[in-house]
């Protein structure tokens, strides 16, 4: 071990003065709670993340195809392209409208979801979701799927029927009359997100059709692929072959907004609780100040016997750096097992109807770590050169005379 390192050890861990070991003692509880504090919080902030962006992959295509002009009735003519792209693991034509439901005076907005029960299966897996009634009903005539919302709003159950409007209706002498259908329940799903379960409503993609008088033309495409986060770059090699008048939208599009404002959020929230570690800092350079005072007569007898400033330099800047190291890692160990235990016992819990997921996941970043481990060392050193610089300084010839 370097001398300098072991006169910083020796003067770091002195008893003779209670005041300075108690300083000692605040500085590093100080970068202690800081450390972990950042931890936990980018922990939240990347679970809550990664929980929504799960949640969007169980209930959304990973890319969608539109047509920006006219009926979208060429559709199949796109396949081919689709089969060639390796990475596309299944696909299949969909149509998503907005209507109303109603039962015995009870209303209800929904969004009318339509499809072909066996390609959906594959892709969607709808039928997982499924806690009452048979997806296999879901190909029977006028029969559909609903979200457990929907149902508690109708007051229906399985085999129940109720009747959904359709805002694209006809004019005739009489004014405009709505399109009316009369449909009954095959299946209640549940996704644990209540966006979803307070206004999904599926049926069969020729009824949708159909009932909206789209005739063979459909709203979209939807794909499923083998690696959902790879959307963005499967979604530039299909727009090298799809161009217009058609649009190509991955799942990170449909959310970009939501990502960016978490992204941001969690950098403001890096940057506020970086504070305590900012103010644990102060210590650290109040008691490097107070100890290169102590250590005066010390400092002078080190210079007078050969030391230059660099060595005096390194003495306390070490003092410093020891505590922001040791400060760090406890607060790395006391930030990883708040958030494994937290994680792995669910105990935060939320309210699935406000932030879409039943419970809080603690998710944290190789990225996140280096990002705080970098950063408290860096306080820690910028907060240590000063005071270490001006013990550097003392002239031995004004200290000694004194003495």
């Amino acid at each position: 071990m370097p001398l300098y390192l072991k006169i910083a050890f020796k003067y770091l861990f002195s008893l003779r003065s209670k005041a300075l070991s108690f300083m000692t003692v605040i500085s590093f509880i100080g970068i202690t709670v800081g450390v972990s504090a950042l931890l936990i919080t980018l922990a939240v902030m990347g679970g809550f993340q990664w929980g929504l962006k799960e949640k969007i992959l169980e209930t959304s295509p990973h890319i969608v195809i539109f047509k920006i002009t006219g009926n979208f009735t060429e559709y199949k003519s796109l396949y081919p392209i689709l089969e060639e792209e390796k990475e596309v693991e299944a696909y299949q034509p969909f149509i998503f409208s907005q209507a109303l439901a109603s039962r015995e005076g009870n209303v209800k907005s929904i969004n009318i979801r339509g499809v072909d029960p066996d390609l959906d299966k594959k892709i969607m897996k709808i039928n997982t979701k499924l806690i009452a009634g048979r997806y296999e009903d879901l190909k029977k005539e006028n029969h559909v799927l609903i979200g457990k919302d929907v149902a508690a709003v109708l007051d229906v159950w399985i085999g129940d029927s109720f009747t959904v409007m359709s805002p694209f209706g006809r004019k005739t002498p009489l004014g405009f009359l709505p399109k009316i259908k009369k449909v009954y329940v095959a299946g209640i799903v549940e996704f644990g997100m209540y966006e979803y379960d307070s206004t999904f409503v599926q049926m069969k993609l020729k009824e949708a059709q159909a009932f909206f008088d789209m005739k063979d033309s459909v709203t979209g495409i939807q794909l499923k692929l083998k690696d959902p986060y790879r959307a963005d770059i499967v979604k530039k090699k299909l727009q090298e072959k799809i161009s217009y008048p058609y649009i190509i939208r991955s799942w990170m599009d449909l959310n970009k907004s939501l990502f960016q404002a978490l992204q941001l959020e969690k950098l403001a929230m890096f940057l506020v609780i970086a504070l305590i570690v900012l103010v644990a800092s102060f210590n650290v350079s109040s008691l490097l100040i107070t100890k290169a005072r102590e250590k005066r007569k010390d400092i002078a007898i080190l210079k007078t016997i050969g030391a230059d400033n660099s060595f005096i330099l390194k003495i306390f800047l070490w003092q410093g750096m020891l505590i922001g190291i040791a400060g760090t890692i406890a607060g790395t160990l006391i930030g990883f097992t708040a958030i494994y235990v937290a994680d792995t016992y669910k105990l935060v819990k939320l309210n699935p109807e406000v932030y879409m997921i039943e419970y809080l996941p603690l998710k944290i970043s190789f990225m996140d770590i280096t990002a705080v481990f970098v950063a408290s060392l860096l306080i820690c050193f910028i907060s240590s050169i000063l005071p270490a610089f001006f013990a550097s300084r003392e002239v031995p010839a004004e200290v000694l005379r004194y003495e």
